[in-house]
């Protein structure tokens, strides 16, 4: 009887032991291979979005300071066409209060700005500013002390013949002196540089540049010059200063990382060859891992809880009853079943990660948001043809997310006036929304919207073997299914390199155009030339329609080789001298009939005394010289005419809010644009509808009138264009949670108190 019980005894001590492993092995073993997998996993998932956020924080916060410089070559530009700033009112005695005061005005338009000089060739060894005129030597002493650069040194800065960044050492320790001056070169209409304005930048709001490229707080940014000095930074802290050693940062970019207290940080560059600067981001991964680490700790500790805890409810079972190993099983599937159960199963694993990536969606929403603004920009500076390195195109299309077929290009430009009237307000959608990205196995297609022609740009990728009018059928059938309606569309013709699609850009525009003399919803560039022209003078149409694209664009390579095509068409076809003569005349007038409208009067005065030729030949000399001021002057436009279009709005607005005639069809017509136009920019700009942004505009003022005045409330709301008093009472009361009396009475007592 001993003896059996004494069996009876190991075998249950058996059977214990079995379960305790088996529920080992069934927990621990699969929790021990999945946390390692997730860890490493989200570890590599992490690294890689803080490169790519760290490398968009980089392209917008190099497009943002490039945008800073252009327009302080606007100002300059501005400058030069304003006679009060001239030296002629700068050293009179009289007249240089007026000249320093239009100086006042053009340096508070920049916020960048801390101080504006003028310096002209005629009057050498002098600068003049908003305070007055400086010596070479004062303006050494006085504004860059502690500075080894003489006068020659100085001279020959503004002799530049290219706005450059003049970046100095030791002055910006002193909060009174700055590092940082911006020379712009004046010049004449025929392109002489007889002077330069040097504009003191505040290194404050330079930082503050910095700063807002950093908005999601995971990598630090630097501005550095060509010699790897550090020039700015967000932080001064300790690693702005381990940073702030040549060798160190020149290694740090060359190897796209660095040690900084045992801790790998990633850097990386983008260079910016004009000024001869580069913007710097060096991200910490450790502190988006830092919340991954935080997660583990407590699951490990819940799962080492939870893990004695089944131990000691499977000893319990065991010394109560032996049970075999598959019971102990079948009882493990159970608790898999059971839904109440946590960290006991795969699933459980499953729930932790699904509850990470929630967490963390926020990085990953950040990245989209980011994106889509991107894109557009890349895609816009893609149609306007100034990108000549495939290498950079490649590398920003990557980072934005575009990725066309690597074998033939061109455009679709879609006129969206009729498309886009019926989406008003934002109540239906704009075409955009449906064609922004098209990707199909054989073609791939973008959009981006050209708002101030009311148009799409659809650049269009597809391999070998497809052909384009296939493909524009394809697309035309996609808008009509999705709109029931075809707009007109101009195709242009195919290229094979995407740095040469603004080729193609230019013929899309050029055949939309045409399109509406013709009737047609689809027009292809390739088939205007098949086009007759009955008239005794055989005008090339289509090369017609590329050359005035190209002058409104501003590229003069296309329209030389226009200009070209042009003459050798004449030559070749218009057998007679009168009848080239009569040839020649027609090209003469497209040419300054354009350039009228673009530059001005200046142009046909050019044109005029080139109109005594006696060959085709020699007008083309005149032309392509004519074509070179109109090209020149456009691309010297900082602001394009979508961008002064938009401030035309916003200014309409910020000045007529309060009247209560205020509407989109009176805003579309006082900047000459279509009401759908309206709607759809301040839809963009804003992220609301017209008359949301309205009634928050009003509301805001009225808050301020409320606190800062004592005019009665009746005639604050009627001068923010409400008329119905009682009825506007009611909304504020919904909207802000008190009358307007009631919140007058709390927000003055609290601002006196």
């Amino acid at each position: 009887m001993g003896k059996y019980t004494e069996l009876n005894r190991q075998k249950l001590f058996r059977g214990i032991i079995r379960a305790i492993s088996s529920y080992l092995i069934v927990f621990l073993v699969p929790f021990l291979a999945v946390s390692w997998i997730w860890y490493d996993t989200s570890v590599k998932s992490i690294n890689e979005q803080v490169m790519l956020t760290a490398r968009n924080q980089l392209i917008q916060l190099k497009y943002s300071l490039e945008n800073t410089f252009i327009q302080l070559n606007y100002l300059t530009q501005k400058m030069t066409n304003d006679h009060v700033v001239s030296l002629t009112y700068l050293q009179h005695p009289y007249l240089t209060k007026e000249a320093r005061e239009a100086m006042q005005t053009y340096k508070i338009t920049n916020d960048l700005v801390e101080e504006v000089y003028l310096y002209y060739k005629e009057s050498p060894a002098t600068l003049y500013s908003t305070v007055g005129s400086f010596s070479f030597d004062t303006f050494l002493k006085k504004v860059l002390p502690k500075n080894e650069m003489g006068q020659e040194q100085l001279a020959a800065q503004l002799d530049s013949s290219a706005p450059t960044l003049l970046t100095l050492e030791g002055a910006g320790e002193e909060q009174r002196y700055s590092r940082f001056f911006y020379i712009v070169p004046i010049q004449s209409e025929e392109m002489t540089v007889y002077g330069s304005a040097i504009y003191e930048i505040k290194e404050n709001n330079l930082k503050r540049i910095l700063d807002l490229g950093n908005n999601i707080g995971i990598s630090n940014t630097y501005i550095i010059n060509d010699e790897y000095q550090l020039l700015a930074s967000t932080t001064n802290d300790e690693l702005a200063r381990f940073l702030n050693h040549p060798e160190r940062m020149k290694k740090g970019i060359q190897t796209g990382r660095m040690r900084f207290e045992q801790s790998t940080y990633f850097v990386q560059a983008i260079a910016n060859k004009e000024l001869n600067i580069s913007v710097v981001a060096v991200a910490n991964p450790n502190q988006a891992l830092a919340s991954v680490n935080r997660v583990q700790e407590q699951f490990v500790l819940v799962f080492i809880a939870i893990l004695f805890t089944g131990i000691t409810a499977v000893v319990i079972l065991g010394l109560r009853s032996y049970r075999p190993i598959r019971k102990i099983e079948n009882l493990v599937q159970e608790f898999h079943r059971d839904p109440k159960m946590t960290l006991h199963s795969m699933d459980d694993v499953h729930n932790t990660l699904a509850a990470f990536l929630v967490e963390h969606q926020e990085l990953h929403q950040e990245v989209r948001l980011q994106t889509p603004h991107a894109r557009e920009q890349v895609l816009r500076k893609l149609m306007s043809g100034r990108f000549r390195s495939e290498q950079e195109l490649g590398l920003l299309l990557e980072a934005v997310h575009v990725c066309f077929p690597k074998s033939n290009y061109f455009v679709i430009a879609i006129d969206t006036k009729t498309v886009d009237s019926k989406a008003k307000q934002g109540d239906k959608k704009f075409l955009i929304d449906y064609i922004e990205e098209i990707k199909e196995a054989d073609y791939t297609a973008y959009a981006t919207e050209i708002l101030s022609k009311e148009m799409l740009a659809l650049t269009v990728g597809f391999v070998d073997g497809k052909e384009q009018k296939e493909i524009v059928d394809a697309i035309a059938e996609k808008i009509t299914h999705a709109i029931s309606l075809t707009p007109t569309m101009g195709v242009g013709m195919t290229v094979d390199q995407l740095t040469a699609i603004n080729e193609s850009y230019i013929e899309g525009l050029a055949a939309l155009e045409n399109q509406g003399s013709q009737g047609k919803q689809i027009s292809y560039y390739a088939e205007l030339s098949k086009e007759t022209n009955h008239l005794p003078i055989n005008y090339p149409d289509n090369q017609k329609l590329k050359l005035i694209q190209a002058l409104n664009q501003g590229n003069i390579e296309i329209a030389s080789e226009t200009i070209q095509r042009l003459i050798e068409e004449g030559e070749s076809k218009q057998t007679s001298p009168r009848v080239q003569k009569m040839y020649g005349y027609y090209l003469l007038n497209t040419i300054a009939q354009v350039g009228g409208e673009l530059v001005g009067a200046e142009v046909l005065h050019t044109a005029s005394e080139s109109a005594d030729f006696n060959s085709l030949n020699q007008l083309q000399t005149a032309l392509l010289t004519i074509a070179q001021q109109i090209c020149t002057k456009v691309q010297k436009q900082p602001l394009d005419d979508e961008s002064e279009m938009n401030e035309k709005i916003f200014s309409f607005i910020q000045e007529n809010y309060h009247s209560s005639q205020l509407s989109l069809e009176s805003v579309a017509e006082e900047v000459g644009v279509s009401v759908s136009y309206v709607s759809r920019f301040v839809k963009k700009e804003s992220g609301k509808t017209f008359s949301k942004y309205i009634q928050e505009l009003r509301l805001k003022k009225i808050k301020e009138e409320l606190i800062e005045t004592d005019l009665p409330i009746k005639e604050i709301i009627r001068n923010n264009g409400y008329y119905d008093v009682s009825n506007y009472t009611r909304k504020f009361r919904k909207i802000v949670g008190v009358t307007p009396g009631q919140y007058r009475e709390m927000n003055q007592k609290m601002r006196n108190y």
